[in-house]
C-alpha cells in the first residue's frame, strides 16, 4: 500500500472531495485523521472507514481558527508524526455574477476564507513537517484559477491558493518537505454528496455536465472536456493519493490539474 504507516489529516472530511480522498488514503493504508467543523459528518466518514478495515480518528475542528489547528496538529504530531495534510474545506460565496455588480465584500469572501485557511493548516503542518525532515502538503484549487469563468472572487482565491503552494515548497524544500496543489474541475457528483439541495443546485450540476460536453445537445467540437465528461470523485482521490506517495517524491512547488482534459497544460 503506498501510503502504509502514514499520518495523514484532512480537514474538511465530511465533504465531498474531503471524505473522497480520506478513503482513499485509508485505503492504501494511512491512519486518516479526520478533521471539520460539523462532528457528525466527519465521525460518519470516521465509521465508514473502520468498518471498510482501516484506521480513522474524527475530531471537530474550525480550519479558520489558529488555536484550533495548531492544537489538533500538535495532537496528530504526537502520535508518532505528522506526514501528510489536506485542506479540502469549502465555503458559500457567490458565483455566476457580474464583476461590475458584485459588492466588495462578496468578491472579497473566498479569497479571504480559502487563503486563510490554506495559510493556517498549510503553515501548522509545515512546523512539524520541518521538525521531522519530512512530509507532504497538499492543497486545493480548481481550474477557476486560470480559465476566465463566472466565478467571481473564487478565481482569485485559487490563485492566491497555488501561489501559496507555490512559495510554501521553497521554503520547506530544504528540509525534505514537499508542497503540491491539486487542481479539479467541477464535479457534478459532489453536489449529491454535499448538503446543498434544490433546483439551483441542480442546475449547477446540470451546468457542470453541460461544460464538460456530455450532454448529446452540446457541439462536439466546442469547449469542454477533451474526454467528452467530467473528472469523477474516484479520478480526484486516486491523484491526491499519488501525489503524496513515494511515487510522486520528485514532485514540489506544483500543481497538478485533473479536468478531464478542460484546462490544457
Amino acid at each position: 500500500m503506498q501510503l502504509k504507516n502514514k499520518n495523514a489529516v484532512v480537514y474538511g472530511a465530511g465533504g465531498a472531495i474531503g471524505g473522497a480522498v480520506a478513503r482513499a488514503y485509508a485505503r492504501e493504508g494511512a491512519r486518516v485523521f479526520l478533521a471539520g467543523r460539523t462532528s457528525a459528518k466527519v465521525e460518519a466518514v470516521a465509521w465508514q472507514i473502520v468498518a471498510d478495515g482501516g484506521r480513522a480518528e474524527a475530531a471537530e475542528v474550525d480550519a479558520l481558527d489558529k488555536a484550533s489547528v495548531d492544537a489538533h496538529a500538535a495532537h496528530v504530531a504526537a502520535s508518532g508524526s505528522l506526514d501528510i495534510s489536506f485542506n479540502a474545506i469549502g465555503v458559500h460565496h457567490v458565483q455566476g455574477a457580474s464583476l461590475l455588480s458584485l459588492a466588495t465584500e462578496d468578491f472579497l469572501l473566498p479569497i479571504t476564507t480559502y487563503s486563510t485557511t490554506q495559510f493556517l493548516t498549510t503553515t501548522a503542518a509545515a512546523r512539524h513537517m520541518k521538525a521531522q525532515r519530512s512530509g507532504v502538503i497538499l492543497t486545493l484549487s480548481t481550474t477557476a484559477a486560470r480559465m476566465s469563468l463566472p466565478s467571481n472572487g473564487f478565481g482569485p482565491a485559487c490563485a492566491a491558493v497555488e501561489a501559496l503552494s507555490r512559495q510554501l515548497a521553497g521554503e520547506l524544500a530544504s528540509y525534505g518537505v514537499r508542497v503540491v496543489c491539486l487542481r479539479p474541475d467541477g464535479m457534478p457528483e459532489t453536489v449529491a454528496h454535499g448538503s446543498h439541495a434544490g433546483e439551483v443546485w441542480e442546475r449547477a450540476a446540470e451546468r457542470m455536465a453541460e461544460m464538460a460536453g456530455t450532454r448529446a445537445d452540446i457541439d462536439p467540437g466546442g469547449p469542454g472536456a477533451l474526454l467528452g465528461r467530467p473528472v469523477t470523485l474516484a479520478e480526484v482521490a486516486a491523484t491526491a493519493v499519488f501525489l503524496v506517495s513515494p511515487g510522486a517524491g520528485g514532485m514540489t512547488g506544483t500543481v497538478t490539474s485533473v479536468t478531464a482534459g478542460s484546462l490544457l497544460d
